[in-house]
């Protein structure tokens, strides 16, 4: 039975590493892509009663997110999301390791990068690799390509790469390209899944609910009941329980049930990728802790559970805080005009714990008074609250 249930818990560490990291190789994760083509039969099972979708090209396996009911659940964008720019030029990059063999340096790709975008019918905006900032674009998006698998750096000196970026001079980096990893990260059945638009009929969205229900749960932070229609809400309260088994078997975690919503709560082990380190014992991180709770009890709170508050009152509550705890600060929370509101918002939003509107106020959900009251303690002058 004890082996039984540890088996279990590796199927459910090998899903949720590939819902975290979509696309993995040896090179990428050595330990998780063990743990993934190991149990590979178990994965896809998971993955199937949530409508996913697992390829496995060579030593590359990839996670691919069916559209359910032409739609996708969409978490809250990372703070460290790469720009639209730098994912564009990914992508012709990626096309351009399609015409490789063995191996490729920056210089070669940005070349061959700037040829495809002055070809007619290309609408990318120009690549010119003589300017620097677009050369910076370029490396970051070599990077993003690393981070998939697709491109294998084969050079580890840092200031070829650094020289290529400030001067345009020398080969930039050498990479071997992994086209088990490229196959799967352009694969025209998924382009083409991510491109359909036809809207589902009412039929197909009330056969998908248990599917788009679990989706919801285990690619956001927290499901409100107001962010869903009134069939789809109640549908989730009456089957809150089978749900929550579901989430408990594929994932390890388990449901935290609420009065505005539901809350998937994954277990700290091993694989701490999957759940978010916060808050960490630095400046940014107990600021944005303050400014919640701050908010939280000065703003406007609603019927749903949600605390308001317009841009001005933002701004007062930053002024209170640098009030309260403004000589703990960083030097550059100190000194530069808006980098405390920015960087709590930059954390919060991507928590979870806060929307921005369009006028810069906050909709600060309910989710956030699980860090209610949070104890700060300072220890001297000379060093940061932890």
């Amino acid at each position: 039975m004890a082996a039984t249930s540890g088996e279990s818990r590796n199927v459910q560490r090998a899903f949720v590493g590939l819902l975290a990291k979509p696309l993995v190789t040896p090179d990428t994760d050595a330990e998780l892509y063990r743990l993934v083509v190991r149990r590979l039969p178990q994965v896809k099972e998971s993955a199937h009663r949530l409508g996913y979708r697992v390829q496995r090209v060579g030593r590359a396996v990839r996670l691919v997110r069916v559209p359910v009911a032409a739609t996708v659940t969409f978490p809250p964008v990372p703070a460290d999301v790469m720009p639209r720019r730098v994912r564009s030029l990914a992508c012709c990059l990626a096309a351009c390791c399609e015409e490789t063999s063995g191996t490729v340096t920056l210089q070669k790709l940005s070349d061959m990068v700037r040829d495809l975008i002055a070809a007619p019918g290309m609408q990318v905006a120009p690549y010119d690799p003589e300017e620097r900032p677009q050369r910076k674009l370029l490396r970051d998006a070599a990077r993003l390509l690393e981070e998939f698998g697709v491109l294998c750096r084969r050079t580890s000196d840092e200031s070829l790469l650094d020289e290529w970026t400030e001067s345009g001079q020398g080969v930039g980096a050498g990479y071997a390209v992994d086209r088990d990893a490229l196959l799967l990260l352009t694969s025209p059945d998924v382009l083409e899944l991510a491109f359909a638009t036809e809207p589902p009929s009412e039929e197909q969205w009330a056969a998908t609910r248990t599917i788009r229900q679990l989706r919801a749960l285990i690619e956001t932070p927290v499901v409100f009941y107001a962010d869903l229609s009134d069939d789809d809400a109640n549908a989730l309260r009456a089957r809150r329980g089978p749900r929550s088994h579901d989430v408990a078997v594929a994932t390890g975690g388990h449901i935290e049930a609420r009065s505005e919503g539901l809350l998937v709560v994954l277990t700290d082990d091993e694989r701490p990728a999957t759940v978010v380190d916060w808050p960490r014992a630095r400046a940014a991180d107990w600021v944005a802790l303050l400014m919640a709770d701050i908010a939280g009890r000065h703003g406007t709170r609603q019927s749903d559970g949600t605390v308001t508050l317009t841009s001005i009152q933002v701004d007062e509550v930053v002024d209170d805080l640098v009030n309260w705890r403004g000589e703990y600060m960083n030097s550059a929370q100190k000194q530069a005009p808006g980098t405390i509101r920015h960087d709590a918002e930059k954390q919060l939003v991507e928590l979870g714990l806060l929307r921005v509107v369009n006028d810069d106020s906050w909709t600060l959900l309910p989710v956030a008074a699980r860090y209610r009251d949070p104890d700060i303690t300072i220890t001297t002058p000379a060093e940061a609250p932890r």
